[in-house]
């Protein structure tokens, strides 16, 4: 890369960035205390594994399974953004016993009665989606789970081997916030709304034929205090998790702004912070009021006033996590390479990509991305360096041509890899690379943005994680310094 101009920080990109030249240029080749090799020709895909700055790149293979609506990478392949948007009416299941608690008096009227199936019909129909999601997100845990086994074991060996844990220690971070918001502000709600919604919509049900004195009583603890029980408990685990991410991304602001003064990346890591932080202050703290209205309603009918506001900001926070605050991201395979230049610049080109790609939406966004549009290798290496090319693989098996080429027969599994799509014919090689033009065109812009998202959290955890040690780094010079005679000083 360029040196920057005279004036500007590190990390600072002046306006002249804006075509990304920076992005197409050669890397330079890595420093290293051991023997240089000779560089490998760009005709072959770069051992970017071997860089020193940051990099988060996608498999080299993939393995497509054949399922009813077409052709997938196996679930748990990548952490996947994948929230359903009916996630957001959860809060409104909370409130289908409206009819059951308001009217809850023999002979049931009709008009409660049309107004009780309505409220069932939602809360049931809203579990099955919460359901369905649990189980979307529960493939999210086992991935997270067995990243965070293969960092432990790295971070073991670093130990015995007497090298630095600060990368691994920085991930782990990561990866276990990543990993506790799945399992509370995803899994955790899905299950325990999704069964409180099950029960309220049985409750409500029964509470129609209130006649039957057993049947009203099933129906009142059904719909009242044991069907919002679990809803109540997600409100407290789920505000207290709020507090810990918050006071986190505070500490990765106030590092940013203490090391990136007059970066791009300082404006970027704030930015995301502040989306995590309201989505947490606004979901953490209607959730608690949520679940204690829920057991008011019960007895109270004024606290379904209450549920009003915690339903549209549930339907808000579900919007702003799924287009402000949430990333998909692939394995991390070790070792990364990490310093504070290689993030600033990592994320500063992330957001020049996005921003390049949405500018030339309608030209060619390729060409201002990879040095010769024209070579397979290139664009292969471009879409594995910056986690592409899982997603990739998709579009390659949805193409005909290279679907009858690539699986023969009857197959219910493929393999894709980039080696692979280099040894066919030279006749598809156009084919390949005009389905990689129209995907960075298509889905370019969402990529990147939760790239960039991923490499904020990165860097603020980076610069948090190394404070402390800057700290004790200056605290030890300042009491060498004072330990200085004034003899010695002369």
């Amino acid at each position: 890369m360029d040196a920057p101009a005279p004036g500007l920080p590190v990390g600072m990109i002046s306006p002249d960035d804006v075509e990304l030249s920076i992005i197409a240029k050669e890397p330079e080749a890595p420093q290293s205390t051991a023997t240089a090799k000779e560089p490998e020709p760009r005709e072959t895909t770069a051992h970017i594994h071997d860089s020193p700055d940051f990099h988060a790149p996608s498999l080299e293979q993939v393995t497509l399974v054949k399922r009813r609506r077409g052709w997938a990478y196996p679930q748990g392949l990548r952490l996947e953004h994948n929230l359903s948007w009916a996630i957001g009416l959860l809060e409104l299941a909370n409130a289908g016993d409206f009819a059951a608690n308001i009217w809850n008096d023999t002979p049931v009227p009709i008009y409660a009665t049309v107004f009780m199936a309505i409220g069932g019909t939602a809360a049931g129909v809203l579990s099955i989606f919460a359901f369905q999601d649990a189980g979307r997100a529960w493939h999210n845990v086992k991935f997270l789970q067995r990243q965070r086994r293969d960092l432990e074991d790295h971070n073991v060996q670093l130990l015995e081997e007497g090298q630095s844990t600060q990368q691994v220690d920085v991930f782990l971070d990561i990866t276990g916030r990543e990993l506790y918001t799945e399992v509370i502000n995803r899994w955790g709600m899905d299950i325990l709304m999704g069964g409180g919604a099950v029960m309220i919509s049985i409750g409500t049900f029964l509470a129609m034929g209130g006649a039957n004195h057993k049947v009203w009583m099933a129906s009142n603890i059904l719909s009242g205090y044991l069907g919002n029980a679990p809803i109540t408990l997600y409100g407290l685990v789920n505000s207290l998790w709020a507090i810990v991410v918050w006071r986190k991304k505070q500490s990765h602001k106030r590092a940013a702004e203490k090391r990136l003064q007059g970066t791009v990346a300082l404006e970027l890591v704030k930015k995301y912070g502040f989306s995590v932080q309201l989505f947490f202050v606004i979901n953490g703290s209607t959730t608690f009021i949520g679940g204690v209205a829920s057991m008011l309603t019960a007895t109270m009918w004024w606290a379904y006033v209450i549920l009003i506001p915690v339903i549209i900001s549930s339907f808000f926070c579900n919007y702003w996590w799924r287009k402000r605050a949430g990333y998909d991201r692939p394995y991390l395979d070790l070792p990364i390479g990490m310093n504070e230049n290689g993030l600033i610049q990592a994320l500063e080109a992330a957001a020049a990509i996005r921003r390049g790609i949405e500018k030339d939406q309608g030209n060619d966004a390729l060409r201002q991305l990879v040095p010769d549009t024209r070579s397979l290798p290139s664009v292969l290496d471009f879409l594995v360096e910056h986690g592409l090319f899982e997603t990739f693989a998709l579009r390659i098996v949805a193409n005909p041509r290279l679907r009858e080429v690539l699986c023969v027969g009857d197959m219910n599994r493929v393999e894709i890899d980039v080696t692979g799509l280099l040894d066919l014919p030279e006749p598809h090689h156009a084919t390949i690379l005009g389905v990689a033009e129209q995907f960075i065109r298509n889905e370019g812009p969402k990529h990147f943005e939760h790239r960039e998202r991923f490499i904020a959290e990165v860097l603020g955890t980076y610069l948090s994680k190394s404070e402390p040690e800057l700290h004790l780094s200056e605290k030890k010079t300042g009491s060498d310094v004072a330990q200085i005679s004034p003899s010695q000083r002369a």
